[in-house]
């Protein structure tokens, strides 16, 4: 008798751990064009204009980021969205803080989101990311064409305090200048390694040659050392470092066509040295880490293009141990169902991807160590289709504190 009440007592204990694992994912989506959230179980519309796209989570996981059209919005878990500003091309939150960063028409501002507060940190600015402290940027100004032709990239520091004050603006590096193997017009977003000894971003020529190629370069944290690694698709999200090591992780390969001479590479600081992991005979897309040596990868066929939509493959998703180069086959869509854009939730040992079938979107989800996929949330809009190549981060974001 008592070996049944303890047993029922362990089932009791570990029943309501099991159930708060799965609620506490935040899931922020786009479905018929309105701001959504999957929130402790429940989904909630946020929006209703019909124009939402790219959620972004703050480091606390209570506001929603958004663009509606051109417009900066966010929305509170609990309240009204409110319109931040108009004209903004790009945005982020403080790694620390429930503060956003924001380009408007060239200038780089603040906003204190308890406050209400804005403050104007900078001119002439095209890209930026906070530096992980978050009490300053690290900000691009985009090279300027000259009657001797383009100028280079500069990058910047500055205090989110700066208030438009030049002299508390700190050079940081300059790009190389034009040349036969490197132009660029301007830069992606910045992400630092592990450590924060070195800086990762795409350098971007101007739109019609970044179609089909950008530089991927590394940085030490003091502007020096600049290393271009190798050639990428203009998306950010395909290059990520390791959470633990200083080893970055990228979707090598020049071509506009997704569906070719696209290969899974890891660059090890600071020797450079490289490894390729894409067999022979397929394509890799979006990627997460998983553990230290861990990587869940979006993988199709390798193929030409083909402007019958039919007869492009659809892609699946594979494991790999990047230590040992051991991969197998994570998940099996049934034939007209692709899976894409895998995202690791590390408090809940859970992977979530997005199962289509191009028209129609779904995120699955899967616990760690187990072969349950289930469908999380349904009717996702579709992101844009560039030549296979989704943009998954226009229509959904986990929140990964």
């Amino acid at each position: 008798m008592v070996k049944k009440i303890a047993l029922c007592l362990l089932f009791l204990m570990l029943f309501p751990m099991q159930i708060n694992a799965a609620n506490t994912v935040k899931v922020s989506f786009i479905r018929q064009g309105n701001l959504w959230v999957y929130d402790n179980g429940t989904e909630r519309q946020l929006s209703y204009a019909r124009h939402a796209s790219m959620p972004q989570w703050s480091s606390h996981g209570d506001i929603v980021a958004y663009a509606e059209n051109d417009s900066l919005m966010i929305a509170p878990l609990k309240g009204k969205p409110l319109l931040v500003e108009h004209d903004v091309t790009h945005y982020q939150w403080s790694p620390v803080a429930e503060e956003l960063a924001y380009i408007s028409n060239g200038i780089l501002v603040y906003y204190n989101v308890k406050t209400h507060e804005k403050k104007r940190v900078a001119v002439g600015v095209d890209q930026f990311s906070w530096f992980p402290e978050g009490d300053r940027f690290l900000i691009t100004s985009a090279a300027a064409l000259a009657p001797t032709g383009w100028g280079p990239v500069k990058l910047y520091t500055v205090s989110k305090y700066a208030g438009l004050d030049v002299k508390k603006v700190e050079a940081f590096t300059t790009l190389p200048a034009e040349n036969d193997s490197f132009f660029a017009y301007t830069t992606s977003s910045f992400k630092w390694s592990p450590n924060g000894q070195w800086i990762s971003f795409i350098a971007i020529p101007t739109a019609s040659m970044s179609a089909d190629a950008n530089k991927l370069c590394i940085i030490t944290k003091e502007g020096k050392a600049f290393q271009v690694v190798g050639d990428m698709l203009n998306v950010p999200n395909w290059f990520k470092w390791s959470n633990e090591e200083q080893v970055l992780a990228f979707i090598d390969g020049e071509g506009r066509f997704a569906t070719e001479n696209k290969k899974f590479t890891l660059k090890e600081m600071p020797v450079f040295k490289e490894h390729v992991f894409t067999p022979k005979g397929f394509a890799d897309w979006d990627f997460t880490w998983t553990e230290k040596d861990n990587i869940i990868i979006s993988r199709v066929p390798e193929a030409g293009w083909s402007n019958d939509e039919k007869k492009r493959p659809l892609p699946f998703l594979y494991s790999m141990d990047v230590k040992t180069n051991k991969q197998s086959q994570f998940t099996f869509p049934q034939k007209g169902l692709g899976d894409y854009a895998p995202v690791y939730h590390k408090a809940t040992n859970q992977t979530m991807w997005i199962r289509t079938n191009r028209k129609q979107a779904n995120l699955l989800t899967r616990v760690k160590d187990t072969k349950n996929d289930k469908v999380l949330i349904s009717g996702l809009d579709l992101p844009g289709n560039y030549y296979e190549l989704y943009r998954w981060n226009e229509v959904f974001s986990v929140y990964n504190p």
